[in-house]
């Protein structure tokens, strides 16, 4: 007896249950699949029951029984297959828009790009709304549109990384229990801060179509190669300003045209900030706490308090004819 063990069954792999659509649906496609094998099978042996030409299809193809029976009764009854009809529901958002709107959704967005003009969802769908030979449509219809006709928001190379060092945390901390101590108080909180803005300044995200991959099928097909970046940066304007949960204090806005390139503080120094800094401190209320950064052009001139705080005492008094108005001020700078 040849003890060699038979491999006629580990060699046939076994049945995969094919993947369950939504809600049952087939394609045609899909059908067609049971279609053939239903005349193969007639072919070989055209004296097969239905019963085992159906056990037999669907142990094939790992469906159910049922879908085999209906799919050949709609073909015995039509002589040909549908993809099956989705029973309740909505219907998806791509079936409900005919390809000439989605073309001219995409021929709006690349309008705003041959104008150099950021595509924002509320001005694309601003348009199409205004528009009488498309649809009406809500914004979070037009974002699954867009999605679904390739267009992707992409955020512009820029990549920053937080690095969080004890000290960090530490400082954290040690401001977040101060300022909730100064709230409990009462007092009134104000934060300072600086920036700068580019005259080609834009954002970092924006709509691109992604089936756009040369010039040449952009002109083709008439529409653009998306929005492009600004050629420079331009001009630098400096921003210093200073308020609270009730505002910006009023007047308290410096700004100028940057002259420098490099790091905007370097635009900043210290005589300019301690004449904005006393310009809007006598407009705050008494015993306010004022937040600011560690800017070097600040460290220089609030390493030594006690002179500016003097100093700032004496251009209000100038400029106030109550000299008692100058030492409320000395409060709100503590």
């Amino acid at each position: 007896m040849d003890s060699t063990p038979s491999t006629s069954k580990a060699n046939i792999s076994p049945v995969k249950r094919r993947t369950r659509l939504n809600l049952g649906h087939l394609s045609i496609s899909e059908k067609q699949c049971i279609l053939n094998l239903y005349k193969q099978i007639l072919t070989d042996d055209p004296g097969t029951k239905m019963v085992t030409i159906v056990a037999k299809i669907a142990d094939a193809a790992g469906i159910a029984k049922s879908t085999v029976y209906r799919t050949i009764k709609e073909y015995k009854k039509t002589g040909a297959v549908t993809p099956s009809k989705r029973s309740g529901g909505r219907p998806p958002l791509v079936s409900q828009f005919e390809e000439s709107t989605k073309t001219s959704v995409r021929q709006i967005i690349h309008n705003f790009f041959y104008h150099s003009e950021l595509p924002t969802l509320d001005k694309i769908l601003k348009e199409i709304n205004s528009r009488e030979d498309l649809p009406q449509m809500c914004r979070s219809s037009l974002y699954k549109l867009m999605k679904q006709i390739n267009f992707k928001y992409l955020k512009r190379s820029r990549k920053s990384v937080l690095i969080e060092r004890d000290d960090i945390i530490r400082w954290r901390r040690k401001y977040l229990k101060a300022i909730k101590q100064y709230r409990n108080e009462g007092r009134a909180i104000y934060y300072l801060d600086e920036t700068w803005l580019n005259e080609g300044h834009t954002k970092q995200k924006v709509w691109t179509d992604d089936t756009i991959r040369t010039r040449r099928q952009a002109f083709v097909e008439g529409l653009s190669t998306g929005l492009k970046n600004p050629s420079g940066k331009g001009k630098r304007l400096i921003i210093l300003h200073v308020g609270s949960e009730n505002g910006f204090v009023n007047e308290g806005l410096l700004l100028f045209e940057g002259r420098k390139t490099s790091d905007y503080h370097e635009e900043m120094n210290a005589e300019v900030f301690e004449e904005w800094f006393a310009s809007f401190l006598v407009k705050i209320p008494e015993n306010a706490v004022i937040v600011m950064d560690n800017a070097p052009y600040q460290e220089d001139k609030m390493c030594n308090l006690d002179g500016i705080m003097d100093n700032i005492i004496e251009i209000s008094v100038d400029t106030n004819e109550d000299s008692s108005f100058g030492e409320s001020s000395d409060e709100g700078g503590n």
